[in-house]
């Protein structure tokens, strides 16, 4: 960290430091860590010990028991949730990950589960990932005396792997996309979809169909395993699957994708609006960037929880010490700006969705603006 930037960051310890004596670290919003790292260590446990919840690698309860277990021990009431992407495996898969390793070295027993073209090439959208036949109708192996589509595989393993292993809250579902056909002729995939192998474009409506029930499976089968009270949330905030998920993730907040057409203000109303929709937990994740905006929209209101970039450390700058809600969001036209502001006991909080920018105007005077 820069000189500046830490300068900076003891002056609001100073001016806000006073807060402390009266006001809980867990007001709104609530902070996520997102931990993707296939290990954690005590010392990377304590340092995360402040968020409300913390989603972990599914390596994190094979490898690190111990560390997830003193978040558990020493934040009462904290959340811990399992990562899981069933649409892409890493090819060659990372050495530390002693699961993933085994499942990728399943999967390569059954050829026909692995997405390709037209041209017989593996599909894919991640660097270094490959896609996955998530339809309901993907071709169906002998595998123990069963037979198993790719999903199904996949989730009698996470479940007695991983969710029967380590008691987790929930589980964070990545990429949950109800229209999957677009992979045909995305970047380097230049030849269309061929699910079934017969060297013909699929069809683009018939697929995603078989696509979505596919994933609806997966998720019905967390929602029966976990119960009401497990916490299901999926990326991106698209519309689909809400009745099996308690809400979306926003990802590199404001998620562009919820329209993309809003060059303006980068899609950050229709996100406002979705996250409103959903009563349960919502998730929004910052930039590398813009952390203190991300915050701010966060608490404009109830439901959403705040999460900085992948595997960051809990930084006392995430508190901004408001105190109760005393208002619901509701719009301002002041001095040139306008979007929405939300007033509390300790202040005002204000977004300005066209300018990106974001601000607090405290009761005592002082205001805090990044």
């Amino acid at each position: 960290m820069k000189r500046g930037k830490k300068i900076i960051t003891l002056l609001i310890l100073m001016v806000f430091g006073g807060y402390l004596n009266y006001l809980k670290a867990s007001e709104i919003p609530s902070k996520t860590c997102l931990w993707f790292l296939p290990t954690m260590s005590l010392e990377q446990a304590r340092t995360r010990i402040q968020f409300d919840y913390v989603v972990v690698d599914p390596e994190c309860g094979i490898t690190s028991r111990e560390a997830i277990d003193y978040l558990r021990a020493n934040h009462p009431g904290i959340k811990i949730l399992c990562y899981i992407n069933p649409p892409e495996w890493f090819d060659p898969m990372f050495p530390d990950k002693p699961w993933s390793l085994h499942i990728v070295a399943e999967l390569k027993k059954y050829p026909n589960w692995w997405l390709k073209g037209t041209d017989g090439k593996k599909i894919t959208f991640w660097p270094g990932m490959w896609t996955m036949d998530c339809r309901i109708n993907c071709q169906k192996y002998l595998i123990n005396g069963q037979r198993l589509n790719y999903l199904e595989f996949l989730w009698l393993n996470f479940r007695s792997d991983i969710l029967d292993k380590y008691p987790y809250d929930g589980v964070l579902f990545d990429n949950a996309w109800d229209k999957a056909a677009w992979l045909g002729h995305y970047k380097k995939n230049k030849h269309g979809l061929d699910a079934n192998n017969d060297r013909r474009e699929d069809n683009p409506t018939q697929f995603d169909l078989a696509w979505k029930k596919g994933l609806t499976y997966f998720l019905s089968q967390v929602r029966q395993y976990g119960g009401t009270n497990f916490i299901i949330i999926a990326n991106p905030a698209n519309k689909a699957y809400v009745p099996l998920c308690n809400g979306k993730e926003f990802e590199n907040f404001p998620d562009i994708y919820c329209k993309e057409g809003d060059k303006k203000f980068e899609a950050w109303y229709e996100n406002l609006n979705r996250a409103n929709s959903w009563s349960g937990f919502c998730l929004f994740t910052a930039r590398t960037n813009n952390y203190f905006f991300t915050l701010c929209s966060a608490v404009l209101l109830d439901h959403v929880s705040f999460a900085p970039p992948q595997n960051s450390a809990y930084d006392q700058k995430y508190e901004l010490f408001l105190g109760e809600a005393l208002s619901k969001a509701e719009t301002f036209r002041e001095s040139g700006r306008s979007g929405y502001k939300r007033r509390f006991q300790n202040g005002t909080v204000y977004v300005d969705p066209e300018l990106k920018k974001s601000w607090i105007n405290y009761n005592d005077g002082h205001c805090r603006a990044e």
